[in-house]
């Protein structure tokens, strides 16, 4: 075959090879430079001595030209994403004309920096909206959201008669203060909910009550509270740099059945730029019904995701079907995947099981050993339920708060809070989640998945041992699962009346303190009403 026609039958191909990335592949930068290569490789084969000169000088022109231009575009598609925002950006700043000589007075919204001034000083937060921070620090102080400085100077009269200027050195302002003996409660409090919790988390969860203390004296508590740690201060976490679009870009969710023996199931949300946990809830049952009521929780406080990605289980259909009815077919509106290609949401399983998840198992392991428990009797579950079920969300609830306001150390950046990132990128990247918007292809197969922690034998082997059904017998070439996985979990019937309820809580309540955070004191809570229910069951039978 003639080498030319050759040459140009290799130019199509790669042509159509670069088309096609170029509209799925966006933002992903290892594949897009694997396409670079190809087209350098093409060039350097077709500009050899031989085909040069065998070429016409028109043609062998356009050929370098156009290999010029995929590689431009090769090159913007690396930073480019295929998340576009649902409409312009938000206006938080206008500049307004006053009449007067001078540049246009900026007006920032109110709103936008109360809420701003939450997360950021003016310092952090001059960048997002293009001005200086005097002007952001000056439109607080109109909208009376800081306090008024110290004079730069004041003129001071000398016993001598001279006058003489005195000038205020500024300082930060100290952090509201609070006595050591509440701060120790506090932590003590946290730790006795968390115990694995380190200095970030720990801040983050003082910070979520509206607490602000000095690292100094955090740790000052801290050693006070718990003695001198294992291990303290800076833990690196390498994390790779995320390649979604914006906040409520993509969504993750799973489902974590570390408790499932007891008839315990936690469903959680996380947006994936900002790695905001955006709802975490403990359950009864594993039901798609159930999952769509969390789903719909979070979309109220947080906007519609333009994507959402989850596993095969069935009881992710309510969710899939609403987002593909929502946002559209054909766009990886859901993305389904396996759970280890979920790897935001399962690095976060890790930390919930480490911050209390495991907390509550161990807990559960001694009422089975030790305290008459029995998780083959739905009785037994029942009774669990009823005790402790409200106590495991309110544990999830205040770690997620913890979470979401912790300060997370990401290389190359700041340290930020993920409310911080979700806050801040509404406005610098673009609203999402406000109403449908079509927009181009994605990989869906590549789309959110962090490489870096799929790779991790730490996180992967965490992911095994809590979703064993992950791996369950199939055909082990097939491309996919043959049928969604199924974990069943349904909750337990009352034994009993609701008179009969109503008197063991009662009664209980006469006994012990059922409000308790502290676990030894729960164990006699499930000991005390164990009791009560043998005592109940057993009249109910001589009746």
């Amino acid at each position: 075959m003639d080498p030319l026609n050759n040459i140009r039958i290799a130019y199509h191909e790669l042509a159509r090879k670069v088309a096609r990335a170029l509209h799925t592949q966006l933002g992903d930068e290892h594949r897009l430079r694997s396409h670079q290569r190809e087209v350098l490789q093409f060039v350097e084969d077709a500009t050899t001595l031989k085909h040069r000169e065998a070429f016409e000088a028109v043609e062998f022109g356009t050929l370098l030209a156009s290999a010029d231009i995929m590689l431009d575009e090769l090159d913007q598609a690396c930073h480019r994403s295929t998340d576009t925002p649902d409409g312009p950006h938000v206006v938080v700043v206008e500049r307004v004309r006053t009449g007067r000589r001078g540049r246009p007075r900026v007006h920032i919204d109110p709103n936008f920096l109360t809420e701003a001034l939450t997360h950021r000083g003016p310092t952090g937060i001059a960048p997002v909206i293009s001005c200086s921070s005097r002007t952001v620090r000056r439109r607080a102080l109109d909208l009376g959201l800081v306090q008024p400085a110290q004079p730069v100077f004041k003129n001071v009269i000398l016993a001598s008669g001279e006058t003489t200027r005195a000038y205020n050195v500024p300082t930060p302002a100290p952090p509201p203060t609070i006595p050591d003996a509440t701060l120790d409660s506090m932590v003590l409090d946290a730790l006795t909910i968390f115990p694995g919790f380190g200095r970030s988390m720990l801040a983050g969860y003082l910070d979520s009550r509206g607490i602000s203390v000095t690292r100094e004296r955090l740790r000052a508590a801290y050693l006070r509270v718990n003695g001198t740690p294992v291990a303290w201060g800076n833990r690196t976490i390498d994390r790779r740099a995320y390649s979604v679009a914006g906040a409520n870009s993509l969504w993750h969710h799973d489902g974590q059945h570390g408790l499932i023996k007891y008839k315990i199931v936690q469903h959680c949300f996380i947006d994936g730029h900002s790695r905001l946990i955006t709802g975490i809830k403990a359950s009864n049952n594993n039901r798609a019904s159930t999952v769509m009521e969390l789903f719909r929780c979070c979309m109220d406080e947080h906007g519609v995701p333009s994507r959402v990605r989850g596993d095969h289980g069935t009881e992710n259909l309510e969710v899939a079907a609403w987002m593909e009815q929502y946002r559209g077919s054909n766009r990886g509106s859901y993305i389904w995947g396996r759970s280890v290609h979920n790897t935001r949401i399962e690095r976060l399983w890790y930390d919930i099981t480490h911050g209390y998840g495991q907390h509550w198992k161990n807990f559960f392991y001694d009422l089975e050993i030790h305290h008459g428990l029995n998780p083959q009797v739905p009785e037994h579950i029942w009774l669990l339920h009823h005790l402790f079920l409200d106590a495991v969300n309110s544990d999830a609830q205040a770690w997620m708060q913890a979470w979401n306001r912790h300060k997370l150390q990401i290389k190359g950046e700041r340290a930020r809070s993920p409310k911080d990132m979700f806050f801040f990128s509404t406005v610098q990247d673009g609203p999402r989640g406000l109403q449908p918007h079509d927009d181009i292809e994605i990989d869906p197969n590549s789309y959110g998945v962090d490489w870096e922690v799929a790779d991790d034998p730490t996180f992967m082997n965490h992911l095994i041992d809590q979703n064993p059904q992950e791996w369950a017998e199939g055909n082990p070439f097939a491309r996919g699962p043959e049928h969604h996985a199924h974990v069943p979990c349904e909750p337990p019937n009352c034994p009993f009346t609701v008179q009969q309820v109503n008197w063991i809580d009662e009664t209980l309540a006469g006994l012990v303190d059922i409000g308790t955070q502290d676990m030894v004191v729960r164990r006699l809570v499930w000991v005390r009403a164990f009791e009560l229910c043998v005592d109940l069951w057993n009249d109910n039978v001589v009746e």
